[in-house]
């Protein structure tokens, strides 16, 4: 029986970022939940760890729903804090719930499972000639998001629609002006969007093909721990 922790930057547990995962893992799997901000006030996370102005962004959620926007090089420190905490308590596999690049990350003997490495290998060999649009959460990421997906997608193109707006309005109008400019498949770049954001785009006619980090990490690592 494997002891799998999810690690998310913002404040555990977060369900809708791993259920789409967990739809994928065996019966047996023990799972536990972790995040770099449990146990923080809005003001501790912010002052911690919160974004700095021309430093990259990361956009989590807390536990009581509210959005908050973290430094990314903060956030990786934090993180690497939190993943030898969970080993400590047992984790065999750390599943991090963020597409976010964190360089340096290791474990000692635990599986560390990191989306944003399986998303691009996904979207570089699958989707490899296709013009993907990707959606990203604030406008303040699209400079590092481009850096990131120009190795394997020639010229990324990129629109703003937060995962934890109170409807799917700005997501809608984000994937429409992808498929008016011919994208031909959407990537939806946070683990904030999930199969709700997806079946709602589906529900609004759009018919070509929607990725969502979760299913991608999950069709990964199921076979990994079946």
């Amino acid at each position: 029986m494997y002891t799998l922790t999810f690690l998310t930057i913002g404040q555990a547990p977060r369900p809708d970022l791993s259920e789409a995962i967990e739809a994928h893992l065996p019966a047996t799997a023990r799972i536990r939940h972790a995040g770099v901000l449990d146990g923080l006030t809005r003001r501790e996370a912010e002052l911690r760890f919160g974004a700095t102005e021309g430093r990259a962004t990361l956009l989590s959620r807390l536990a009581d729903g509210s959005s908050v926007t973290l430094d990314a090089g903060a956030v990786g420190a934090g993180l690497q804090s939190r993943i030898d905490q969970v080993e400590d308590a047992g984790a065999d596999v750390v599943v991090l719930l963020c597409t976010g690049s964190f360089p340096g990350l290791r474990t000692r003997r635990a599986r560390l499972v990191e989306p944003d490495a399986l998303v691009t290998g996904y979207v570089g060999t699958v989707l490899r000639g296709s013009r993907v649009g990707f959606v990203v959460p604030l406008r303040e990421q699209v400079t590092e998001a481009r850096e990131k997906w120009r190795a394997v997608v020639a010229d990324p193109a990129f629109t703003i629609a937060s995962p934890y707006a109170d409807n799917d309005a700005a997501l809608l109008s984000a994937a429409c002006k992808h498929l008016e400019s011919g994208a031909d498949v959407l990537m939806l770049d946070c683990m904030g969007y999930g199969a709700r954001h997806r079946r709602s785009l589906r529900e609004a006619g759009l018919t070509v093909p929607i990725l969502t980090p979760g299913a991608v990490v999950g069709a990964a690592l199921g076979p990994l721990l079946d």
